[in-house]
């Protein structure tokens, strides 16, 4: 049996869920393949548009499989509108730790986050910088009256 790297992309305007995902899965099990890694990667930017979409969702499959039974699972893509992209590739091995586009997702999450919290922190700090302007402003026009 041969490895295999599956990726594809599919329209998230057109496609909210992951059925063809599942459908995947269960078509790599029914032909006594075996599935050595499946992520739901999620939304990410293209590289450039394909059919006006500037972001795509993406899902990866590694998998073990005979040469025959491969068709099969191609057999998905054909007629699917909703995929913008797929792409098969003979492996040499297993792989099951976790993809770098995987890991650059995540990371590039983590980063929106910390931004999203740290402009939060510095909005909270701006009203408190003008409260304290406003006080001061106040205090002084007093010592002018006096």
């Amino acid at each position: 049996m041969n490895h295999y790297e599956l990726i594809f992309i599919v329209n998230p305007q057109l496609s909210k869920d992951s059925k063809l995902f599942d459908k995947c899965k269960e078509q790599i099990s029914s032909i006594s393949g075996t599935l050595h890694r499946a992520e739901d990667i999620g939304l990410r930017d293209l590289a450039y548009q394909i059919d006006d979409c500037s972001k795509g969702h993406y899902f990866l499959l590694n998998f073990e499989c005979l040469p025959n039974d491969l068709q099969e699972i191609e057999s998905l893509f054909k007629f699917d509108e909703t995929i913008l992209r797929s792409s098969i590739v003979k492996k040499r091995k297993a792989e099951t730790e976790t993809s770098a586009l995987m890991s650059q997702t995540k990371n590039s999450q983590v980063n929106v986050e910390k931004t999203l919290s740290e402009n939060a922190k510095t909005d909270g700090k701006a009203e408190i910088n003008s409260e304290e302007i406003i006080e001061n402003t106040e205090l002084s026009d007093e010592q002018e009256d006096k």
